[in-house]
C-alpha cells in the first residue's frame, strides 16, 4: 500500500464547477501491479480584515488495481464564506469498478452521489454503466474513450421565486469521454478529457465538460498543476447560469 498525501496550496479560480465533475484524472496512472494507492487533497484560505474570507476543501480518493478489475472510490467537499456571505457548499462521492476484457477493451461500473447549495441540488444520484476503449497505451501518450448508459435521480432545493422550487427529475442520459495524458517531457505532462452528456428522451438537453491540464514535476515531491474546465448545462435549474469556468494554479506536495 502507497498513500501520497497531497496539499493543495493556491487556486485561482473563477466560478464552481457545474453537474459534469471529471473522475478520469484520478485513474490517468493506474498501479501497474496490484497494489493500493491513496490520495488525499487538501485546501484552506482564510483572510480577516478589509475582505474576510474563509475557504476550505479537501478531497480523498482510493485505487485499488487487482487483477484484471480497477477499482476507485473518490469523495470531495468544500465550504467557503466571503464577507460573512455563504459562497460554496458541496460534497460529491464517486465509486467505479473498471474491469479488464481484453488488452485494448474494458467494462465500467459506477454510481455517484452529490450535494451543491449554489446548484441548487439538494441531491443528485446516478449510477452507470457501460464499456471503453483503450485506444493508445504508450509510456509517452495514453488516451481511453468511453460510452455508458446513466440513470440520473435530481431533487432540486426549495427556492423561493423560482418556477422548479423543490422539483425532482428522473431521467436517462448517455455519457460519453475520451480522456489521455502526454508526456511532453519526463518531468512535464498534458491531461485533457472531454464528456459529453446528453438526455436520451430529449437530445436538446445536454451537459459538456473540458478539462485541461498541465503537470510541471519540479522535483519527487512537488508539482506545480496549471488547469482550466469548462462546464455547459444546455437546461439548468431555474436560476442557474448555463455555464461554470474554473482556472486553477496549484502547488502539489507528494509524500
Amino acid at each position: 500500500m502507497s498513500w501520497r498525501p497531497i496539499a493543495l496550496l493556491l487556486v485561482a479560480a473563477s466560478t464552481a464547477h457545474a453537474q459534469i465533475v471529471n473522475v478520469q484524472g484520478a485513474i490517468a496512472k493506474p498501479p501497474a501491479k496490484n497494489e493500493v494507492d491513496g490520495q488525499v487533497e487538501l485546501k484552506l484560505a482564510w483572510a480577516e480584515g478589509n475582505a474576510p474570507v474563509f475557504d476550505m476543501a479537501g478531497a480523498a480518493s482510493v485505487l485499488w488495481k487487482h487483477d484484471d478489475f480497477l477499482s476507485l472510490a473518490q469523495v470531495r467537499g468544500e465550504y467557503g464564506t466571503a464577507a460573512g456571505s455563504l459562497n460554496t457548499k458541496k460534497t460529491f462521492e464517486h465509486l467505479r469498478e473498471r474491469y479488464r476484457l481484453s488488452c485494448v477493451w474494458r467494462w465500467e461500473a459506477f454510481a455517484q452521489h452529490e450535494y451543491d447549495e449554489f446548484k441548487r441540488l439538494s441531491l443528485r444520484a446516478l449510477f452507470g454503466t457501460g464499456p471503453a476503449l483503450q485506444i493508445l497505451n504508450e509510456p509517452a501518450l495514453a488516451m481511453l474513450a468511453g460510452a455508458s448508459y446513466m440513470f440520473e435521480y435530481i431533487r432540486l432545493d426549495r427556492r423561493e421565486a423560482v418556477s422548479d422550487s423543490g422539483r425532482r427529475f428522473t431521467g436517462s442520459r448517455g455519457s460519453l469521454y475520451i480522456t489521455g495524458r502526454e508526456q511532453l517531457a519526463p518531468n512535464v505532462a498534458f491531461l485533457q478529457t472531454f464528456y459529453f452528456q446528453p438526455l436520451l428522451e430529449d437530445a436538446s438537453n445536454f451537459r459538456l465538460l473540458g478539462d485541461a491540464a498541465i503537470e510541471v514535476k519540479l522535483s519527487k515531491r512537488f508539482a506545480i498543476v496549471d488547469g482550466f474546465v469548462v462546464d455547459y448545462d444546455s437546461a439548468p435549474p431555474d436560476g442557474v447560469h448555463h455555464y461554470d469556468t474554473l482556472l486553477k494554479v496549484g502547488l502539489v506536495i507528494s509524500i
